[in-house]
């Protein structure tokens, strides 16, 4: 094994003439390198959509929210919910990571002189993550108590609509019980996610108001969201949060308080099976670069070998077996590997890290939610891609190493 290392070490890529190495060559380590590139794409490009999408759908929606009992029945009628230290303390032994917060959701009217728009007004605990409202503000400020009587955010597509800017006022109506109350709202920022689904239907305020509007105390609302999990784990932490509940709020009577218990995953699903879906694409695509680095391995293994021949009849003649000789190729064209894996990985990872810091590449926000080609590194999946695409050579390479054995050292040496 250590001669065919040294062997395959030192033959050159150069006919034995000393003319340059044959096209083949260049066109195999050419092809290993757009194969790599194509694949490195792939993967950062979806992967960075599922993460770009995932986080627009949490920051619109908690990961899990808790409701008061029967709330999916009667809404109308069902208390608000309160975070007492009790509940947050089961929420935190629970799930440990969890971040719960209290929120208010309210349907709502915006009404104007020349238009109107229905809302769902979300009113947000000071404790709560602001991030991705505040990441996706293109004009004013964030709900803060200096913005103004009853500050709003609104999106660009409600602004639109109702044809207002920050600073305006606007007439809010909210339907309680078939009765109408009426607030005046200031908007203080207009933010824009490119969700446009989402886009039309959220505002958002501090939960202050919200709360003085429904006449609950500073600790209760509609909902507790819980935040700060791992994407892949909501579902499993959702039920452990649902048998704890059930657990700790056993009555005298046997009897138990059951919240109502909702996931992202489960209020978004059309979304995250949408997501889903774009694995498939990119096992494809794996599998069809992976054939292409194959048959360009498997023609450059041929060449490399007929380039050759009087080397491998002189090494015949010297005592090498075939075994010997096969393996001195195959590491011979394992070079050839890993330049173009060298060449393919420079190429592929600059041009992620041009997009991620340029963003040069846009997208049709319209159609796929992203004014940009997002991308996401992952510096794991890069370097088990090439020791993948190193061991399938590998193996690719055996079957086209064999036609060595039907060489004769007498016809190779005299070989022209």
């Amino acid at each position: 094994m250590k001669v065919a290392i040294f062997l395959g070490q030192r033959l050159s890529f150069r006919s034995q003439q000393g003319r340059a190495a044959a096209p083949g060559v260049a066109i195999a380590v050419t092809g290993i390198a757009l194969s790599l590139i194509i694949m490195l794409l792939s993967i950062a490009v979806v992967t960075g959509f599922k993460k770009e999408i995932t986080r627009k759908l949490e920051g619109f929606n908690a990961q899990i929210s808790l409701y008061a009992p029967d709330y999916s029945e009667n809404r109308a009628r069902t208390p608000g919910i309160s975070l007492t230290p009790e509940l947050r303390h089961t929420i935190s032994e629970t799930l440990p990571e969890a971040i719960p917060t209290i929120a208010i959701h309210q349907p709502a009217i915006f009404k104007t002189d020349e238009s109107f728009q229905g809302v769902i007004i979300k009113g947000m605990s000071p404790e709560a993550n602001w991030d991705f409202i505040r990441e996706n503000m293109i004009d004013g400020t964030l709900p803060e108590s200096d913005s103004g009587p009853n500050p709003v955010v609104i999106s660009s597509t409600t602004a639109s609509a109702l044809k207002i800017k920050t600073g305006d006022r606007l007439l809010t109506h909210f339907i309680d019980n078939n009765s109408v109350k009426t607030r005046k709202f200031t908007v203080s920022g207009i933010y824009d996610s490119h969700f446009s689904d989402f886009d039309r239907m959220y505002a958002f305020t501090t939960i202050a108001p919200m709360q003085k509007l429904c006449k609950v105390d500073s600790i209760t609302g509609s909902v507790i969201e819980i935040n700060g999990l791992d994407t892949r784990s909501i579902t499993e932490s959702a039920q452990s949060l649902y048998g704890k509940l059930l657990y700790t709020t056993m009555q005298p009577d046997g009897g138990h308080i059951v919240y109502d218990i909702d996931t992202v995953t489960n209020t978004c699903s059309m979304f995250f099976n949408w997501l889903d879906l774009l694995d498939t694409n990119v096992w494809v695509i794996l599998a069809l670069m992976a054939c292409v680095s194959a048959f360009t391995l498997i023609s450059s293994m041929f060449i490399l070998i007929l380039e050759r021949v009087r080397t491998i009849g002189l090494l015949k003649a010297l005592g090498a077996t075939d075994t010997l000789i096969r393996h001195t190729f195959i590491y011979l064209a394992q070079r050839l590997v890993i330049r173009g894996l060298i060449i393919g990985n420079i190429a592929g990872i600059s041009l992620l890290y041009l997009q991620r810091t340029f963003r040069f590449l846009p997208l049709d926000a319209d159609t796929y939610y992203l004014n940009f080609v997002p991308v996401h590194i992952d510096w794991t999946v890069i370097l088990s891609l090439n020791v993948a695409v190193l061991v399938i050579s590998w193996l690719v390479l055996i079957l086209p190493s064999h036609i060595v054995a039907k060489l004769s050292p007498a016809s190779t040496i005299r070989y022209e």
